[in-house]
């Protein structure tokens, strides 16, 4: 378990060490909701946009990257946590008012703690994540953002085993 720290803090500042030669924006996301198997799924994602690749009146598009801590429950027996690197785009709907809609796509690694859930084998504890997210973002200068999004954990076929995990959230987000 300690290793698994270790590589996360690593990840961590990897993420922010290029930040000072590109301008952009850090937010933090905290997220609760489900998972499969009527399991409990709670997330904190520290995310890092850049310049927009694209940008007009009506759409920015911006890359973006992602380091998560994932954690899923049924009960006292059946748990485990995660970590996730990703990386992806935001798409932001530039509008007039008090807030603004986005969606966002994101795929990337994670290293699980465990093997197996429930009755789930996931066969190795390396498994790609890919997340999708649709929010607003409102308040003072767009700070907040409230957002829904979906991730599916899965070890692509490199292993016999499998079974693959689906997440489900409303999370919320503070840009600092």
């Amino acid at each position: 378990m300690k290793k698994f720290f270790k590589i996360f803090l690593c990840l961590f500042v990897l993420i922010g060490a290029p930040s000072q030669a590109f301008s952009g924006e850090w937010w933090l996301f905290v997220s609760g909701g489900a998972s499969d198997r009527q399991s409990a799924a709670a997330d904190l994602t520290l995310r890092r946009t850049f310049d927009a690749v694209y940008e007009n009146e009506e759409l920015s598009i911006l890359p973006l990257v992602e380091i998560s801590a994932n954690y899923i429950r049924k009960n006292s027996n059946n748990d485990f946590w995660s970590g996730t690197l990703s990386g992806g785009g935001l798409a932001v709907f530039n509008r007039e008012g008090i807030w603004r809609p986005y969606a966002s796509l994101t795929f990337g690694g994670a290293f699980f703690s465990e093997t197996t859930f429930y009755n789930k084998n996931f066969g190795i504890s390396f498994q790609f994540r890919t997340k999708g997210a649709v929010g607003i973002q409102f308040g003072d200068d767009f700070r907040h953002s409230i957002q829904a999004d979906f991730a599916h954990f899965s070890n692509g076929g490199i292993n016999e085993h499998n079974s693959g995990i689906n997440t489900y959230c409303i999370s919320y987000g503070f840009r600092f």
